[in-house]
């Protein structure tokens, strides 16, 4: 996924996954080892990784943050450093 399309799909999972009830969720972004932001010196190193921008994306979402009640990182068995849970609020 480009960043963009990571923020919608991430939005479109969270929003159908509050509305079915579902309350945590598993989000694998990777660890960001074969990004391509080297190549582009203005990019920022640290956000343009999945790992670091999709939770910032979600944090700075009134909409998405008042459905979710927490994120934390995954155990190593769900993904460790290249994934995150979120635990959503009862609707």
């Amino acid at each position: 996924y480009t960043l963009d399309e990571a923020n919608k799909s991430i939005k479109d999972f969270i929003n159908k996954s509050y509305e079915e009830n579902v309350n945590k969720l598993i989000v694998v972004t990777g660890k960001g080892l074969h990004s391509n932001n080297e190549k582009d010196p203005y990019v920022s190193r640290e956000f343009s990784i999945l790992k670091y921008s999709v939770p910032e994306f979600i944090k700075k979402n009134t909409e998405l943050i008042r459905k979710i009640s927490e994120i934390t990182n995954a155990k190593i068995e769900d993904g460790g450093e290249g994934a995150f849970y979120i635990y959503l609020k009862k609707k």
